[in-house]
């Protein structure tokens, strides 16, 4: 299992929203790029980045700091917030970014990420299903969308996707447990390398994360306020390469 820890920038900020609200969000004073090396130190091969103003609006409002991480760190880099076309996915891609998320445009624009796809292959793309109480969310998670995950699914796959991450909303950002049956559901449906996230906050979240073949799992405030000790965790959860 792969642990993947999370950045979410507001402001060039590192924040943490609580289900996603943004009037409910956390700034923790760090230097993100000291935080990633000491990761790297300890065996961290993935970052999941997130602008969550893109998210909310489209337009990406922290390239300055994305580009920053990005010249400053050696692992990849997973982005997601404000891809909303190809040009978008091209221009993070060239920027050195090893994964786009799309999010709002698996809804919106497909015929976007079924190009993306087409010229940079599947395995640069990401699609972000982001779930509150079984139904999908976009927009920064500020609408819901009258779609059920599952057909999603089957509408990605048949354009080419080979690769889905699925965050609970409800669960994120609030250090409670994640919903092991529905993630481990939606997981399965795709038969593909997944992605969760959403409430990880303890070990035994993780024991129970692997014991359902979970292949990634992101992490974030968690490992800000100590609940996760990432090092431990990567001695146990991660295999050595």
């Amino acid at each position: 299992m792969n642990l993947i820890p999370a950045i979410d920038l507001i402001d060039g900020e590192l924040v943490r929203l609580h289900k996603g609200n943004y009037e409910k969000k956390t700034v923790y004073s760090v230097d993100p790029i000291d935080m990633i090396r000491s990761w790297e130190n300890i065996g961290i091969n993935k970052l999941h980045l997130v602008d969550l103003q893109g998210a909310l609006s489209g337009n990406q409002k922290n390239l300055s700091t994305i580009k920053n991480i990005k010249e400053n760190a050696e692992l990849e880099i997973q982005l997601g917030g404000g891809i909303r076309n190809f040009n978008s996915c091209e221009k993070m891609l060239k920027m050195g970014v090893s994964k786009v998320i799309f999010g709002t445009a698996a809804i919106t624009s497909p015929k976007e990420v079924e190009k993306s796809i087409r010229t940079f292959g599947s395995d640069r793309v990401i699609v972000g299903i982001d779930v509150k109480d079984k139904n999908i969310q976009i927009k920064g998670w500020t609408e819901e969308v009258d779609l059920t995950p599952e057909q999603l699914i089957i509408d990605m796959k048949n354009i080419g996707v080979s690769e889905f991450m699925f965050t609970d909303v409800d669960k994120d950002g609030t250090l409670s447990d994640p919903d092991f049956k529905y993630l481990h559901e939606l997981a399965n449906s795709t038969g593909l390398n997944t992605v969760v996230a959403g409430g990880v906050s303890s070990m035994d979240h993780l024991y129970r994360l692997q014991e359902l073949n979970i292949d990634n799992v992101v992490i974030g405030k968690a490992i800000y306020e100590g609940y996760i000790n990432l090092e431990k965790a990567c001695e146990i959860f991660m295999e050595k390469k």
